[in-house]
């Protein structure tokens, strides 16, 4: 949704707010089909009646709200709440109370527990549909200007800011789903001398340019590339074996060189990078900067053995 919200028309509109996705939790399922209907005209809602489902649900469809039933059997909402804040992935989801409580202690608890709001039952309908507007509408700013601070102004891509707040999440993901992690360091070949030659204009066009082609080398939600400064990418490849990394580093590697940009100071007479990646199956003590690092370790092993190509380490640490 982030790439959506890159307009500042986006926010606070009405177009925007109906493609946000709502999640109402009520163990009553009459409860939640009346305020899944109340606002089914603002956004795209959907509702879950058991409580132990709802972290699975929120990481399946991330959504822009939830609103939580604070009264249920098995897993009340105040644990929930907790549970939605303390999931890397999850914990920036605005969470609306709904209860039947007016008790002064039953409310500290909802703000407490890391929500924004609450609704008191019986609900208004127009007192839920505001609510609701308002939570959204915050959420908008708040993913709007979040995008603008994770996008590199020259190419488009995520920024170190994103890598160093956002991709974390991905590696603590596939630490608790026991799966493969790949990333990939990518340079290019004497680029100084490209930019002494040509000019930083022109740097900046074919830092675009091969922004452009590394994007259209991943396909699969997750995959994110990211500039990492200068002329470094870095290419996040969660479930991903050596193969895959193989296969998409080289990928990319000759989509660049194909783009036939002249480079005069280079062997090859055009752009080329090098590239180094690093499969491991992480565990709690795996940090992202400890992938980065073998991974750039490939990266200089590339370029010791003569540029323009991919190598690699898997997470026994030899080299591939």
């Amino acid at each position: 949704m982030i790439d959506a919200l890159v307009s500042q028309n986006a926010i606070a509109d009405d177009i925007a707010l109906k493609k946000c996705n709502v999640l109402v939790v009520d163990d009553d399922e009459i409860s939640a089909d009346i305020i899944s209907h109340i606002i089914s005209d603002i956004a795209q809602v959907h509702y879950v009646c058991n409580s132990l489902d709802v972290i699975d649900k929120c990481l399946l469809l991330k959504p822009d709200l939830v609103i939580l039933d604070v009264n249920m059997p098995v897993k009340n909402g105040l644990e929930l709440c907790r549970e939605l804040k303390n999931t890397p992935e999850l914990e920036t989801i605005p969470v609306i109370f709904a209860t039947a409580s007016v008790e002064h202690e039953t409310q500290k608890a909802c703000w407490d527990a890391g929500g924004v709001d609450f609704i008191v039952k019986p609900i208004l309908a127009m007192t839920l549909v505001h609510r609701v507007k308002n939570a959204l509408t915050n959420e908008l700013r708040i993913q709007f200007l979040r995008a603008i601070s994770f996008r590199d102004p020259l190419t488009g891509l995520c920024n170190r800011h994103y890598l160093n707040t956002e991709v974390h999440g991905l590696l603590k993901s596939a630490v608790r789903n026991n799966e493969l992690f790949g990333v990939i360091v990518l340079d290019l070949d004497y680029f100084k001398a490209f930019n002494d030659n040509y000019g930083h204009l022109a740097g900046d066009q074919c830092l675009r340019s091969v922004a452009d082609v590394i994007m259209q080398s991943i396909h699969r939600p997750g995959d994110t590339v990211i500039r990492f400064g200068g002329e470094e990418f870095i290419i996040v490849l969660p479930r991903t074996d050596r193969q895959g990394c193989e296969l998409v580093g080289k990928n990319i590697l000759a989509s660049i060189k194909a783009l036939n940009i002249a480079h005069s100071a280079s062997r090859q007479g055009v752009v080329t990078a090098s590239a180094g990646y690093m499969v491991v199956r992480p565990t709690l003590e795996t940090t992202l900067d400890d992938v980065i690092g073998q991974a750039d370790l490939a990266l200089y092993e590339a370029k010791h053995n003569g540029r323009d190509r991919l190598c690699g380490f898997s997470d026994t640490y030899q080299s591939l």
